[in-house]
């Protein structure tokens, strides 16, 4: 290797960031075998695409222009599957502009495609099989940003409903991605699934997924529109953040976990209402929505992470429903702006423990003007009545909320679900009323 080669390596382990040289546990030995200038080692009875060599510390291969993955390949007149692509495989192989991955992969290996900056396109002829890939930190779309079915470039991605979960980095900086449709087959959307997919208007989560992981949809700076399904429970850290077209985002009901960074630098988001089962809002989860100006904190938040809403100077009016303060570190959770000018409203009662609260305390205005939810009232009328009950049989009928954005309400006996016990528990408070 000359030495420019080495140099620029160098450089880059000193820029990027560390996670992405992170070695993984691996007998660095050269190829087994070479087949139409791709190189092969056995893993058992599969054969795994792998780099050229190891020399000099270095990870060596000389793929260029189009590299066509076979299915198959056959060694000593033995026939192998080829269900894996290597740690390192096209390691800093900047000659590559195309890569064709077989439906046959079934594992692409960190690093694979580290520092293929010359790649254009990934082609690929199943799309089921692509979702099934285990990946790990090297999905070539990083650099490709382009992906091709048969073909054909896929900016309207139909998720097939054969898939019950995305995985991990799976279509991560697909740029040329314009739509996605999930089926109500999934359930999870893994690590950095559509990291980076710049060109994603709008997405709509469906019912069916309870967890949306870390860094999701981090950088999908072309998003304008989110709907999340009335099931999910988890926004893990970073899944939202840099999403800085996203102007309103309703959050379901059933969500407990807010984590680290969730929105960070949702810069177009106005409005934002936590809901009441979120417990602890994680550690910058709104830092730098410098376009906030309304904000509800949910009656179970208990702790809020450090800087949740730093940076966040143009909200007008603050809401929390929590009976005892919650708990937060750093003094300027709000900037000065905001605890001077926005007025805080809590529970009727709860003003004086909010006034003597250190954190709290520094609102100028603190208004205890919020009237606690009632139990049982389903149909937030103000009361608890039959049409009460018989929204909760709809809903245990049904599945779901039914149709019925007060949900929460309908579980009454707070055992977490919403069953003919909540039926039974409402007609004892009709009849306690009476």
């Amino acid at each position: 290797m000359n030495t420019t080669k080495k140099l620029i390596i160098l450089l880059l382990a000193l820029i990027l960031p560390v996670t992405a040289f992170t070695l993984p546990p691996y007998n660095y030995t050269n190829y087994e075998f070479e087949v139409d200038g791709i190189y092969y080692i056995l893993e058992g009875d599969e054969a795994c695409v792998t780099f050229q060599k190891y020399e000099s510390g270095m990870h060596l291969s000389d793929y260029h222009n189009d590299v066509i993955i076979p299915p198959q390949v056959t060694y000593q007149g033995v026939t192998y599957p080829v269900t894996i692509i290597d740690y390192y495989a096209f390691n800093y192989c900047i000659g590559l502009t195309s890569i064709t991955i077989p439906e046959s992969i079934t594992t692409i290996r960190d690093n694979a495609f580290w520092l293929c900056t010359g790649l254009t396109r990934v082609n690929i002829t199943n799309i089921e099989a692509w979702c099934k890939i285990m990946m790990g930190y090297s999905n070539p779309l990083v650099y490709a940003q382009h992906l091709y079915l048969n073909g054909t470039e896929v900016t309207d991605l139909i998720i097939p409903e054969s898939i019950t979960k995305i995985r991990n980095y799976a279509f991560e900086g697909c740029s040329g991605l314009t739509s996605v449709t999930i089926p109500n087959t999934v359930t999870s959307i893994g690590d950095n699934a559509f990291q980076g997919c710049s060109g994603l208007t709008s997405i709509i989560i469906p019912n069916s997924v309870t967890e949306i992981g870390p860094i999701a949809f981090e950088g999908c700076t072309g998003l304008t529109s989110v709907t999340l399904g009335n099931s999910v429970t988890t926004i893990s850290h970073h899944a939202f953040s840099r999403c800085a077209g996203i102007t309103n985002i309703e959050i379901p009901e059933s969500v407990t976990t807010i984590g680290a960074n969730a929105f960070n630098s949702c810069t177009g988001l106005t409005g934002i209402v936590i809901p009441d089962l979120v417990t602890e809002i994680g550690n910058g989860a709104f830092y730098h929505c410098t376009g906030l100006t309304s904000l509800s904190i949910g009656k179970s938040v208990r702790t809020i992470g450090d800087n949740a809403f730093k940076n966040t100077s143009l909200i007008e009016t603050v809401t929390c429903k929590a009976t005892i303060p919650p708990s937060w570190g750093n003094m300027d959770m709000f900037t000065v702006n905001v605890f001077n000018h926005a007025p805080l409203h809590v529970l009727v009662g709860c003003e004086r423990a909010y006034m003597a609260d250190t954190n709290w305390g520094q609102f100028l205005t603190i208004i205890g003007d919020v009237i606690e939810e009632q139990s049982g009232d389903v149909n937030g009328d103000g009361e608890v009545t039959v049409a009460d009950a018989n929204n909760v049989i709809d809903i245990v009928v049904m599945g779901g909320n039914s149709g019925h954005t007060r949900a929460p309400a309908a579980d009454v006996n707070d055992d977490g679900e919403v069953n003919i016990a909540d039926v039974n528990a409402i007609i004892d408070i009709i009849l306690s009323i009476k």
